[in-house]
């Protein structure tokens, strides 16, 4: 009897491991599946957001804000500033954008700007939507606009328009 207990325990211990061994099995097996199913779809769900335009907008604002504080642009901009605006303003990672500023008043026109202008032309192509359809991914952020401002020149202040091009380029 008493070697018939210790038979029945060597065959509940020889069980209790093969069960071990098949739920490690199990568990491995289902890992992997969870693994092809989750790297399986990511693949189909790529999502894309492009915030290029909402980048040339606040790039946009943050320009004006620099040269016009309080809606004054002071017309004694400095020379060497003025194909480095971006510089001037302390904006940083600016190699992949473009500004163009334009800067009127009665008499006079000053032009500031940084970065290719070699850019617009792509810009250009983008505005053809059939001929782009499958590259749409790269299309360049663009920003335009109008300000009504007053120019300091000379102590005095004049009425006058800023004009805003930025073009935010692929990463």
């Amino acid at each position: 009897m008493r070697q018939n207990r210790i038979i029945e325990n060597r065959m509940r211990k020889k069980a209790d491991m093969a069960e071990g061994l098949l739920t490690l099995y199990r568990i491995v097996i289902i890992s992997v599946i969870a693994l092809v199913i989750l790297g399986v779809s990511a693949v189909f769900y790529d999502y894309y957001l492009d915030i290029r335009d909402s980048e040339a907008m606040i790039l946009t604002r943050d320009v004006v804000n620099c040269l016009a504080p309080e809606g004054v642009f002071d017309f004694n901009f400095p020379a060497d500033k003025e194909k480095k605006v971006l510089d001037y303003c302390g904006i940083k990672n600016i190699d992949r954008f473009y500004v163009n500023i334009t800067i009127s008043d009665e008499s006079d026109v000053k032009i500031l700007e940084q970065g290719d202008s070699g850019v617009l032309w792509i810009y250009e192509i983008f505005k053809n939507k059939e001929a782009v359809k499958n590259i749409a991914k790269y299309k360049i952020g663009y920003f335009n606009e109008n300000y009504d401002i007053f120019v300091l020149k000379n102590n005095v202040k004049e009425k006058g328009k800023m004009q805003v091009e930025v073009l935010v380029n692929a990463e």
